[in-house]
């Protein structure tokens, strides 16, 4: 028998580190910038790809092919498939990744699902099991390939653990330099490329020399090869097929593929080289797979030799040591570079995706303070390298010894293919959910476990051969029955259907959230991308310019200068998008770049506008809530639901005296109070314990509110209210000052009784004088309203008596001198009663609806005798508008108004005082005084508002200053040029009382020199059918009337009896007096029954005239068909007079009593 070649252990292992370490110099002069252009080749990025040939590509393919006799391999044909025909996917992934800057295939997919946290770590772990057994492939082929090369053939385990603490050192060497995930390691791609020509050169070299020089070519081989029978002719359909299926996902979904096809891309350039040159490479290294199967064949019949071994087994039983040598760097080559790959890729999506979350949960690395968190990052990195490797060592130490190199890396391409749904679904399915994608992923990998990993790990297990709990269609590899294909058909069946259902099911019964619609319009509808295109430079620098600032935009300009080439472009909207990003976010950077590329439909002006709108709204409110926060005199802090301070405010750090920059957005509130425990702020037995109850208690969300006493001996109320969605909010206010008045409040207390007591009886002291002066004040109000109105109110009839009778005689001036004298008097008594009133808030109100030229009207009428007078010019703008309030007491409002403006506006002699005190040196005209006549005027307009009329009194008089015009609404206040003008100065202050009891307001304009305007305004409602209105004269003559009509009148007050009983008298009526109920008894006794019955309310003994009208009408008068018309007459201005005057169903007239009043009582109450 023919002698085995066999080569020192040394020299071979001096070889390999000699690779490794050659493999690290191209590395690191990839990373050379002066070879830039070189590392930069769409070639050199294709060979990189070629990592997906590995140590299974160079030896198990050979025996693949040993066992179904395919010249090339189904995974690679489904490889060759998707690069051919699913490029448009790839290119779609590849221009994702690069806009959003990903990192990994966990990056890729959680981006697409609302950034999902769970989504990341849960790929990331799959990606870990999945690989793991890969890696474990490639430690075995090696350790393998290296014992058949020395010629020991041990067991392979101290050589596969040196290999793997040799490939932890270099992977770690290779890819933990940068911490950067993202940034392009071009060392890296060089080498892999170096790798792949490595491969490709040995593979061919073996295969060469087994076609031309064992055997005379190809078709000695294949005559000699049809006498050898295939193992495994029965279920390749269904292997094939599933291998075709696994080749077109790996190629795209291996972590390690996906890292160096997508992150480590440079351009679109690089992807669409690759498109013919990878399968151009696949096929190249499958070329002699087959003849080197057909020699190993025939050179060792009866299966001597395992089939994966043939690649190196036919060097060495040919005697050929520098071919052995060749094929075991190829090999080498072939394993390393997928290790070292799948090690950095894996290391970072675990770190990043896993560890890192998981660390910033402690408190210790939760704070901004921990110092080079970049150098624990890093050591985590190198820490997931070391494990990994560890742990595929592991895995290949516990696999069935015997299993071929094409089982296991089958076994890890089913797991890592549950990938597949996901990230198809992310790039065409709009409804996708993230619950789906994940419970997809999930149940995927749990089936993978349970069909393909359990029964490989555990081949002789009862349950493995029989069905979990003995039920047969629970048997791992004839799940429901389905039997007639191989385990890895199966599982990928049975896997794939459980995610893609999951998938499907949950995304469609989810409603998804507002952000994964988002990342679903960023990934399934692309088109902006191709539009952004069309954005010209101009375009971009007036985005850059409009939402950032200028210098921005001329950057752009600039920078396009240097640029050149067809991805100029490209590389500008791409600089403008990161650069906006910053400003708007990722979502209105898309939504202004995507509309500003549709400038035919949306123009660009209208965009900016439109997003700078919002931006300042959003930036006005940001200012407007920090500027309130900052401003209150409370400190503010806020905590999220990971404990971690998120906001606070200036008054926070006051309050607590923190050092500065102590407080940093993300301190975990454990250290916050472990540092005021440190302080002695907090006191207690254990701070553990102190910290961990605090703790809990804000986590448990529930409110608190104690006090605590600073260092510095200030105190501090602290009020915490947990938040919607986790976290806490805390208040902090300084109550010292109020806890000194405590303080001096509880010391006080100590005589509290003695206190107590004398204030008592000083408060008895003035409650009893307020109450002898508010008696005092009623008495007056009673004296003022009855008893000196009454005379007052009798002068008055009897001068219009006098005027009446002395008419077109030397008298009737002086007459008319003694009504306006008494009028005056009268109108002072009745402004002092109405304010006290209105002090007293005895007045009530009686709202309804008219329409306001009715009221105005009649003041016009009243004013218009006035202005003749005066020499005013009176104007009345009439309205027809409708309004609501109560009629009387706003009538008296704009009396006043106009009674100040007759008072004040000049007029006669005050006229001339006015001119003279109010004239200018401006006056003068060429040094003569000006003598223009002036024209007193008064207007009274309304103006229509939105909902309610102004209404307005206007006047030319001196005017009033603006330091006046809020003190002339006080009583008894007056200006000192109207000082000769009669008046207590109360109108303004009753007009002022009367507004507040209204609810509606008045205003004052008025210019020194140049006049006032005085405003009411009133609530306005529809118009309403206006009655028509009866015009009546006060001079109407009613002796006709009135002729023969018995009048009684009653009142205690001589002069008033015979005012008015003379008046009547005078008019034509029979008048019969009296003065309280014997004299009116007698008085009816002895005249006619009356028919009109006028009476005062109050009378002698506490007696009132309701009471005594009642009185006579039941006991005295004969109550025929017409009941005599009763009045009752009173100056007390107190709402129970007329309440029970209306109880009586009788007339009130309030005094002092107007002989026209009279007339229309006589009028309409008697009108025959």
């Amino acid at each position: 028998m023919q002698a085995w070649l066999s080569i020192d252990t040394w020299l071979i292992s001096s070889i390999s580190i000699a690779y490794l370490a050659m493999l690290f110099v191209v590395a690191q002069w990839g990373q050379n910038r002066s070879i830039k252009k070189l590392t930069q080749k769409p070639w050199v990025y294709s060979l990189s790809l070629g990592v997906c040939c590995t140590s299974w590509a160079f030896y198990g393919t050979v025996g693949q092919a040993a066992t179904t006799g395919a010249w090339l391999a189904p995974i690679y044909i489904g490889s060759i498939i998707c690069l051919v025909l699913a490029w448009p996917m790839l290119m779609r992934t590849l221009q994702i990744i690069k806009s959003q800057n990903l990192t990994s295939i966990a990056d890729f997919i959680a981006c697409r699902f609302d950034r999902s946290p769970k989504i990341a770590a849960s790929v990331a772990i799959v990606s870990l099991l999945g690989t793991i057994p890969y890696i474990a492939l490639q430690l075995r082929a090696i350790s393998t390939s290296f014992d058949l090369l020395t010629g020991t053939f041990q067991s392979g385990i101290s050589t596969a653990f040196v290999v793997t603490i040799v490939l932890i050192i270099f992977s770690i060497l290779f890819g933990t330099r940068q911490l950067s995930a993202s940034k392009h390691n071009q060392g890296l791609v060089l080498a892999i490329a170096f790798s792949s020509i490595v491969k490709l050169f040995a593979l061919t070299a073996v295969g060469i020399f087994a076609t031309f020089f064992i055997f005379d070519g190809f078709g000695d081989l294949l005559t000699q090869g049809q006498h050898i029978k295939q193992t495994s002719q029965s279920d390749s359909t269904y292997l094939v097929v599933s291998q075709v299926i696994l080749g077109a996902i790996t190629i795209y979904a291996l972590p390690q593929q996906f890292h160096m096809m997508m992150i480590e891309n440079n351009h679109d350039k690089e992807l669409k080289s690759a498109r013919w040159m990878v399968p151009l490479y696949l096929l190249l290294i499958n070329i002699f797979v087959l003849p080197i199967a057909l020699a190993g064949q025939l050179s060792f019949p009866g299966g001597s030799v395992g089939a994966d071994t043939y690649v190196l087994t036919l060097p060495l039983f040919y005697q050929q040591a520098w071919l052995g040598i060749l094929v075991y760097v190829g090999g080498l080559a072939a394993a390393t570079a997928m290790v070292i790959v799948a090690a950095i890729v894996l290391s970072t999506m675990i770190s990043t995706e896993v560890l890192t979350p998981l660390l910033l949960r402690l408190p210790k690395f939760g704070s901004q303070q921990t110092p080079q968190l970049s150098g624990i990052l890093l050591n985590l990195r190198r820490f997931s390298i070391a494990v990994i490797l560890l742990s595929a060592f592991a895995f290949e130490r516990f696999i069935d010894q015997q299993n071929h190199l094409a089982s296991i890396g089958l076994l890890s391409f089913v797991l890592l293919s549950q990938f597949a749904p996901a990230a198809v679904g992310a790039l065409y399915w709009r409804s996708a959910t993230t619950q789906g994608a994940f419970v997809g992923l999930i149940m995927g990998s749990v089936v993978w476990l349970y069909t393909l990993l359990l029964p490989v790990t555990f081949p002789d297990a009862h349950w493995v051969k029989f069905g979990l709990f003995d039920i047969t269609w629970l048997t791992p590899t004839a799940l429901f029955g389905l039997t007639g294909l191989d385990n890895i058909s199966h599982g990928v069946f049975y896997s794939l259907v459980a995610n893609i259902g999951c998938f499907v099911m949950i995304s469609l019964l989810k409603e998804q959230s507002v952000g994964e619609v988002l990342q679903a319009d960023l990934f399934v509808n692309r088109k902006h991308v191709q539009l952004e295109r069309h954005l010209s430079i101009e375009d971009l620098a007036s985005l850059l310019n409009r939402f950032i600032n200028k210098d921005e935009a001329d950057a752009l300009i600039a920078e396009s200068k240097k640029l050149a080439g067809k991805n100029q472009q490209q590389l500008l909207v791409d600089y403008t998008r990161l650069k906006l990003s910053g400003v708007l976010g990722s979502a209105s950077t898309r939504m202004v770049m995507n509309a500003a590329s549709r400038s035919q439909q949306v123009p660009l002006e209208d965009v900016v506008s439109i997003v700078d709108e919002a931006s300042q709204i959003f930036e006005f409110n940001r200012e407007l809530l920090q500027s309130g926060v900052e401003n209150i005199e409370q400190g503010i802090s806020v905590v999220d639901a990971d404990m971690r301070l998120v906001a606070w405010n200036q008054r926070y750090i006051e309050l607590l005296d923190y050092p500065k920059d102590y407080v940093k957005a993300g301190l975990q509130i454990e250290q916050l109070i472990r540092f005021n425990i440190d302080r002695g702020i907090i006191v207690g037995d254990e701070a553990h314990q102190l910290v961990e109850k605090r703790l809990a208690h804000m986590r448990s969300g529930s409110p608190h509110h104690f006090q605590r006493t600073m260092l510095d001996g200030k105190v501090l109320e602290i009020r915490g209210q947990a938040m919607p969605g986790g976290g806490f909010v805390s208040t902090f206010a300084d109550i010292t000052a109020h806890i000194e008045a405590e303080k001096a409040l509880q010391l006080a207390n100590e005589t509290l009784e003695k206190r107590v007591e004398s204030r008592t009886q000083e408060l008895e002291k003035a409650k009893a004088e307020a109450e002898a002066a508010n008696s005092s004040k009623t008495r007056f109000l009673a004296a003022a309203s009855h008893d000196l109105m009454q005379p007052f109110n009798a002068l008055t009839l009897f001068t219009e008596m006098l005027k009446q009778r002395v008419k077109s005689t030397e008298l009737y001036d002086l007459a008319t001198n003694i009504e306006d004298s008494l009028n005056v008097v009268e109108s002072l008594l009745s402004d002092l009663v109405e304010i006290s009133r209105l002090d007293s808030n005895s007045l009530k109100t009686e709202t309804s609806q008219f329409a306001i030229d009715d009221l105005l009207s009649t003041l016009v009428n009243e004013f218009k005798a006035l202005s003749v007078q005066q020499g005013i010019d009176f104007n009345y703008q009439v309205s027809s508008c409708f309004v609501e309030s109560d009629q009387r007491l706003l009538r008296r409002i704009i009396q006043n108004f106009l009674s100040n403006a007759f008072h004040y506006s000049p007029s006669g002699k005050r006229n001339q005082q006015v001119i003279s005190q109010t004239s200018t040196p401006d006056n003068k005209v060429n040094g003569q005084t000006n003598n223009t006549e002036f024209v007193p005027k008064v207007l009274l307009g309304v103006r229509r508002l939105e909902h309610a009329l102004l209404i307005q009194v206007w006047d030319n008089g001196p005017g009033i200053p603006l330091d006046k015009q809020q003190a002339i609404f006080c009583e008894f206040e007056r200006l000192e040029l109207t000082r000769e003008i009669p008046g207590l100065g109360l109108g303004l202050a009753i007009c002022e009382r009367i507004s507040k009891l209204l609810d509606i307001n008045i205003s004052l304009y008025s210019e020194v020199g140049k006049g006032t305007c005085f405003s009411v305004e009133i609530p306005r409602v529809l118009q309403q059918k206006k009655p028509l209105k009866v015009i009546e004269t006060a001079e109407d003559d009613i002796s006709s009337d009135s002729a023969n009509i018995t009048v009684m009148v009653i009142d205690n007050d001589d002069l008033m009896l015979k005012a008015i009983s003379t008046l009547l008298s005078d008019w034509g009526c029979n008048v019969i007096t009296a003065k309280d109920q014997p004299s009116a008894i007698l008085q009816l006794a002895n005249n006619p029954q009356p028919k009109l019955i006028i009476a005062d309310y109050h009378l002698e003994d506490d007696k009132n005239g309701v009471d005594l009208v009642q009185y006579l009408l039941a006991n005295h008068l004969t109550i025929s068909r017409n009941q005599p018309t009763c009045v009752i007459c009173s100056a007390d201005p107190s709402e129970a007079v007329r309440q029970h005057t209306s109880s009586a169903q009788f007339s009130f007239v309030r005094k002092p009593l107007k002989a026209i009043a009279l007339k229309r009582i006589i009028k309409q109450l008697t009108p025959e």
